[in-house]
């Protein structure tokens, strides 16, 4: 420990000290900067698969499967923990369940923001498989900024409790299908039906005009 101030004061003043303090205070900055930037590229770099249940986009009273992969960095055969419940079907009361169709699959390649949509079935049927919850662990692989493949795995809670009692209808586009294909009581429906009868009664008068057109034999 330097005692006498004099001499502190000429240490201070030496440019010596200076640039041995800058030569190894530098390299630790970097190094610092550095690893701050990678992992900051690393994170963006791995995947994140999600799955989870939500109310289907076009018809009431369904709900579909959603495994997502919200991450930055691509998923390659991707596996689940145990086979996730799919058409369980019923509201108030679970019908026959199928176990054997529940979904055991392997995703080849997850890329970043794609998910993919599985009907699953409705309320009763599902919450009859999953109680208060069920968790399903997605495993992977994936590259990192260093393009050395790793191992990945993320945690989901299977839960539709909150589900309960929120309002669900038919998206204007199904409805629509539904009318036109004569699946439910509109007025596409009824001017189908009035078509059908203007198209019979130009035939009856198209033959009438040919037989009166014809020549006397």
């Amino acid at each position: 420990m330097v005692e006498d101030p004099s001499l502190l004061s000429s240490i201070i003043k030496e440019p010596v000290y200076f640039q041995i303090a800058f030569y190894i205070i530098s390299p630790l900055v970097t190094l610092l900067a550095v690893s701050v930037a990678y992992l900051a590229i690393y994170r963006q770099a791995k995947p994140n698969v999600i799955v989870h249940y939500e109310t289907s986009d076009n018809v009431g009273s369904v709900i579909d499967l959603i495994i997502c992969n919200y991450g930055g960095g691509t998923a390659r055969d991707v596996t689940f923990s145990e086979a996730i419940p799919i058409g369980c079907w019923g509201i108030g009361v679970a019908d026959k369940i199928d176990v054997s169709k529940f979904l055991d699959i392997k995703i080849p390649v997850l890329a970043p923001g794609k998910s993919l949509r599985y009907q699953a079935g409705q309320y009763g049927g599902l919450l009859s498989q999953l109680n208060e919850n069920l968790p399903v662990t997605a495993s992977y692989l994936y590259r990192t900024p260093l393009r050395r493949k790793k191992k990945g795995s993320d945690l989901s809670i299977l839960d539709i409790n909150y589900m309960a009692g929120m309002h669900s209808g038919n998206s204007p586009a199904y409805d629509l299908a539904d009318a036109m294909k004569g699946r439910n009581n509109t007025i596409f429906l009824k001017t189908n039906d009035q078509l059908a009868k203007v198209n019979k009664n130009l035939d009856r008068i198209a033959v009438v005009l040919e037989d009166q057109t014809k020549p006397d034999s």
